[in-house]
């Protein structure tokens, strides 16, 4: 995480549309947007121009400044934490999908790593994975949330000269019924809607579900897995 006055800076210029669009700003009004000193408003314009925050343009009348790609992740991450932080402790983390076909590459992955599953997550899995593509605001959030609890941790390994990376492993209920886990490898060709669930069973047959079909993964906290 940035810097609080970083990060307050930007907050204070999206309030002002810095977002979206480009502002035409003085360090004096920035200042008194912040209660702090015109130098100091300056310092943070300038600092955050260093980190690659914010694109600043001099002129006559003032400053043209716009956050770009990277100042907007900085904000997101914030805005992710504060969301964690209200949600209450207790609350069930629940995310909705809806199951795709694969790349047929699942079956291998789980082959290879198959011994260290076993060992992290106490079950041996079945030679494959189901795909769940997430595209709902609230099980993106619900997403965000998990990652923001202990997962489990496969370390990489070298094999047969290829080098494979870490897997971060999250324990979830599938529909309530069958125990699993999400798995979320370090290199991956899947886009980011889409998670990856390995389980000691099929579990399209043991549920008899098809393409499209929708599913629940509730997570299941560490000091809850058996």
């Amino acid at each position: 995480m940035i810097k609080p006055e970083i990060w307050f800076t930007l907050y204070t210029l999206a309030k002002r549309g810095a977002l979206h669009d480009t502002v035409l700003l003085k360090t004096s009004q920035l200042g008194k947007d912040m209660e702090i000193s015109q130098q100091t408003a300056s310092r943070r314009i300038s600092e955050c121009v260093e980190y690659g925050f914010l694109v600043r343009v001099h002129t006559v009348n003032g400053m043209q400044l716009r956050i770009n790609g990277k100042g907007r992740e900085e904000l997101l991450k914030v805005f992710s934490s504060l969301e964690i932080a209200f949600a209450p402790p207790k609350d069930e983390i629940s995310i909705q999908g809806h199951i795709v076909g694969g790349l047929g590459e699942g079956a291998y992955y789980v082959e290879v790593y198959r011994e260290r599953f076993r060992k992290a997550l106490g079950f041996e899995p079945f030679a494959g994975t189901l795909n769940v593509r997430v595209t709902e605001e609230e099980s993106r959030k619900a997403i965000n949330r998990m990652k923001h609890t202990p997962p489990l941790m496969v370390t990489g390994f070298n094999h047969e000269g290829r080098t494979f990376g870490d897997v971060i492993c999250y324990r979830v209920k599938v529909n309530d019924k069958i125990e699993a886990a999400i798995v979320i490898a370090q290199r991956t060709h899947h886009s980011r809607d889409i998670l990856e669930i390995i389980a000691p069973v099929d579990i399209r047959k043991a549920l008899k579900l098809d393409d499209e079909a929708e599913v629940t993964l509730t997570v299941v906290p560490l000091h809850m897995a058996i």
